[in-house]
């Protein structure tokens, strides 16, 4: 099955606090400054600021769309946020905070395999598989971005 191992940054104009909190926020549902092209929803009773704490993600983009199930497996307060997916893909995220020239860099690692007969059959055919996946992060990094200076 195909994999994808990609990594995406941009500098936000917050600091790492703010955009740590920001992504929980957007994670649990409470902001939804992602959409159209993430959408996240929150399952059982258990806040998303928790380890094992589980949500449903729904990413659309370049015609199609991906279901995930999403778990938080590490948080480290202001530094980084890893989780477990399961769904359409297998395999793990990861994000990171780190302070920039009074900014935050933040980095979003994704690392996993396909787990749909379509996605597998669609990815050898295409030039680059992880761009629609960078696209998407940038357009929520923007987004954050904005977000974050209201």
């Amino acid at each position: 099955m195909p994999k994808m191992d990609v990594t995406d940054e941009a500098i936000i104009d917050s600091s790492p606090t703010e955009v740590y909190k920001a992504i929980l926020d957007e994670y649990s549902g409470v902001t939804r400054w992602w959409m159209p092209h993430l959408q996240f929803k929150p399952k059982e009773n258990m806040p998303i600021n928790c380890e094992g704490a589980i949500c449903d993600l729904i990413a659309r983009g370049s015609g199609m769309s991906a279901k995930f199930s999403v778990k938080v497996t590490k948080l480290v307060e202001a530094k980084s946020i890893e989780f477990d997916y399961s769904g359409d893909f297998i395999g793990t995220g990861k994000w990171t905070f780190e302070p920039f020239d009074g900014k935050t860099k933040a980095q979003y690692r994704l690392n996993v395999r396909t787990n749909k007969l379509l996605f597998s059959i669609v990815a050898p055919f295409m030039k680059n598989p992880a761009k629609p996946h960078s696209d998407t992060m940038q357009k929520g990094m923007k987004a954050l971005n904005n977000h974050l200076s209201k």
